[in-house]
């Protein structure tokens, strides 16, 4: 990742570039922040070479020397056009729809509508930005250690229920929030360790590459990964937020022979201030509704991250005490990259302690019982297995990544009774000068809707292909298609209905595909 030095800046009788770029002097100071660098390509990403392994990479900013810090401030703006259309684009309502209900991916009936009609338009205009700070600082004896921000541009749906329907609208309800903050210090002879919101063992080792994470968008988060209805979880968590979203420790071996292994541990799935405030380890046992299970929230979930048993009927599928070991390796033979990790990832989770589902549904509490079901509240620990490897050669990057074992979908919980989850993703993309091309697929077998455990399982499937050009430094158009499917027996991805319900073995598979054009601006 390219870094920028902040300093102070010349005067504008500098000479060479910083002249040139003040040859008209901006009203105020002709030092306000402002100066020229010479054109450089960067990639902004949070992470860089100094706190993702032990020891540093080389890099032009990248690595302070003894008794110095760098200093970076990066960001991005991507825009892009898409066209997204599938089977669940139209949907017509009927005297059994509940008012209000979802349909498709986007649209929602107003309260009050009549049944009728609700079609997708399959083009939209994307815009949003990221930035990103850091410091990377080595002290005299040697010690690096330093810190990193990442923060994004959120989206609200809230527009639906505050009647606003024009574009101050939309933009007033966008914020920006944290989506990585840690600490590092690290050692060449004993390694590195990450504190905070940061990636995991999995996504350092990964890093996007056994993945085949080489698309702008693709399946991690991108503007097509949802397309009409059809959105696939990205199960294999490298570089996705539900894998270095929470508080954690992470450490990483020095390298020997090319090999590093890496631990990590966190309590739950909190981060930042998530647990409450004041005494955050009360906050779940205090206030008015104290043993209902919903103490710190007003629905029948509690909400609480740091609980170790509750009886809201989702706190079972809270995870506690995370704890990843991996082993990865990295080196070349001839012209031949290899990069190659494994990983296992154990948890426990919060002993849930409340009604069955079906007393949840008869108190209306928002559980649905389905005869048949083997769902009961409960959830099994996390426990499964994950790895990849890649090879590159003169340009071409094959890669394959597997995970499989007890986890339902994006690293949940799944449900006693539920199927485990298999998925595999393959790639192949080709590097030449500015231009970059691929290719990748994915298949899922997991338990999707946890009311039908023992029932049906989900099933879904993915292909993606584009590519990208440096059109300048810090300028890149790409261009990408994505094509989608997920199924489940006795669930209705349009309505929500599921089981005997009627309705629920109408649209339990739904296809989409899409197509997008767009630039990016990495500065």
């Amino acid at each position: 990742m390219r870094k920028f030095l902040l300093a102070s800046v010349a005067t504008l009788g500098a000479g060479g570039l910083m002249g040139a770029a003040f040859a008209q002097a901006p009203a105020g100071g002709p030092t306000q922040g402002q100066a020229a660098w010479p054109l450089a390509n960067p990639t902004a990403f949070v992470n860089n070479n100094n706190n993702y392994q032990a020891p540093a990479l080389p890099g032009a900013l990248a690595n302070p020397t003894p008794g110095t810090i760098v200093i970076h401030v990066n960001g991005k703006v991507q825009t892009t056009f898409q066209s997204e259309w599938g089977s669940a684009d139209t949907h017509v309502f009927t005297a059994g729809t509940p008012v209000g209900s979802q349909v498709g991916n986007a649209n929602i009936a107003p309260a009050g509508v009549s049944p009728g009609v609700v079609k997708l338009n399959p083009y939209a205009l994307d815009s949003f930005m990221r930035l990103y700070f850091g410091a990377d600082a080595m002290a005299t004896n040697g010690l690096r250690y330093g810190a990193a921000i990442e923060l994004r541009e959120n989206f609200t749906g809230a527009l639906a229920s505050n009647g606003s329907t024009n574009a101050s609208g939309y933009s007033s309800l966008s914020t920006v929030y944290v989506r990585r903050a840690f600490t590092y210090a690290a050692g060449e002879n004993w390694g590195i360790v990450r504190f905070g919101m940061a990636d995991g063992v999995i996504g350092i080792f990964d890093n996007g590459v056994t993945t085949g994470q080489f698309l702008i968008n693709g399946f991690n988060g991108g503007d097509n990964q949802n397309v009409s209805g059809a959105g696939i979880p990205f199960f294999f968590l490298a570089q996705a937020g539900a894998e270095y979203d929470n508080t954690k420790l992470v450490y990483l071996s020095p390298q020997i022979a090319g090999f590093d292994f890496g631990v990590q541990w966190a309590p739950n799935t909190s981060n930042g201030y998530g647990i409450g405030t004041g005494n955050p380890l009360n906050a779940a046992l205090t206030g008015a509704q104290v043993g209902t299970g919903i103490a710190c929230s007003a629905v029948a979930n509690s909400g609480c991250p740091n609980l170790s048993s509750g009886s809201g009927f989702l706190d079972g599928s809270r995870i506690t005490n995370q704890t990843v070991l991996g082993v990865r390796y990295q080196g070349t033979f001839g012209g031949l990259g290899v990069l190659a990790y494994a990983a296992w990832e154990h948890s426990g989770h919060v002993n849930y302690t409340g009604i069955t589902t079906g007393a949840a549904a008869a108190a209306g509490l928002g559980t649905t019982t389905v005869p048949g079901s083997a769902y009961n509240g409960s959830y099994e620990n996390l426990n499964f297995g994950s790895g990849g490897a890649a090879l590159t050669y003169a340009g071409f990057t094959l890669s394959a990544n597997a995970i499989g074992g007890k986890l339902n979908g994006q690293g949940a919980l799944m449900p006693t009774g539920g199927a485990k989850e298999s998925a595999v993703i393959l790639g192949l993309k080709y590097v030449t000068g500015p231009l970059t091309v691929g290719v990748e697929a994915e298949k899922a077998w997991y338990q999707g809707n946890v009311v039908l455990s023992g029932i049906s399982q989900r099933y879904a499937q993915g292909l993606a292909v584009g590519g990208n050009y440096v059109v300048a430094p810090g300028f890149t158009v790409f261009a990408e298609y994505m094509y989608e499917e997920i199924a489940q027996g006795a669930n209705n991805f349009v309505t929500g209905a599921v089981g005997t319900a009627p309705g629920a073995n109408l649209n339990n598979k739904v296809k989409a595909q899409g197509f997008l054009i767009g630039n990016v601006i990495n500065f």
